[in-house]
């Protein structure tokens, strides 16, 4: 058994006690994928051969936890433009019906942030949300000029949710495609724990195939420490474990 994964009782109870009645949490996770044109060469279809997979792993474990988990997913190149959910309203995960990505233009990785950033209401996640998780998927190159709005729109991101109480409520996490730039990945990423260290959460990919293992990895372990580990200001991803051979 995952060490993440609560005995199904425990939650059930938890549950109860907690909202007088049987309710599902809500769990958001909302996707970042780079398509600009440094994505060419294998690594945007690679990345199209994700979605399904993750999209299989986040359906059982919608039904093993008992929660609502909703699904968005933002495809940025000189635009971001959304291909799943929309910035009120994500998709269950059994409900995603993916069309390929092809590659094209800039990195305007500041768009998709924002973008990401409209979702991120109390009114637009559920009554009984659980902390959303952001997954950002790129070669970490944004167009030199958006350099400030990157960093701006982050800044706005981890304001998101936090009303007065100053702490950031939710996890960020960056996975770097073969020629990536560690730095911006690292500026975007929250700190949490990776391998009983306290870490930026950024995951780097030196092979384009991958991918597809890491980004699932990544999503399903995510989402479960959303769920046990809902009320910690530091999110615990445990060791790194997707089948390297």
């Amino acid at each position: 058994m995952n060490r993440f994964m609560p005995d199904r009782t425990e939650r059930d109870n938890s549950m109860a006690v907690r909202d007088g009645i049987i309710t599902k949490e809500e769990l958001n996770l909302i996707l970042l994928l780079d398509n600009s044109y440094s994505m060419v060469n294998g690594r945007i279809a690679q990345l199209n051969n994700a979605i399904p997979t993750i999209r299989n792993s986040l359906i059982r474990i919608a039904d093993e936890e008992c929660v609502d988990l909703k699904v968005r997913i933002i495809a940025f190149s000189d635009e971001a433009v959304w291909k799943v959910g929309t910035p009120e309203q994500g998709i269950d995960a059994a409900s995603i019906v993916w069309k390929d990505l092809d590659v094209i233009g800039g990195t305007s990785t500041p768009k998709a942030i924002r973008e990401a950033n409209r979702a991120l209401k109390k009114e637009y996640l559920g009554a009984h949300a659980l902390r959303p998780v952001v997954i950002l998927v790129t070669d970490g190159y944004c167009n030199p000029e958006e350099r400030p709005d990157y960093l701006k729109a982050i800044e706005e991101m981890k304001k998101c949710l936090s009303g007065n109480t100053g702490k950031e409520k939710v996890t960020r996490i960056a996975i770097g495609v073969e020629d990536y730039n560690r730095q911006e990945l690292v500026e975007f990423a929250s700190m949490g724990m990776i391998s009983d260290e306290l870490q930026p959460l950024v995951f780097e990919i030196d092979k384009a195939t991958d991918l597809g293992k890491v980004i699932n990895w990544v999503a399903v372990t995510s989402m479960v420490s959303s769920m046990t580990e809902a009320e910690d200001d530091v999110i615990d991803l445990g060791d790194p474990d997707w089948g390297e051979e």
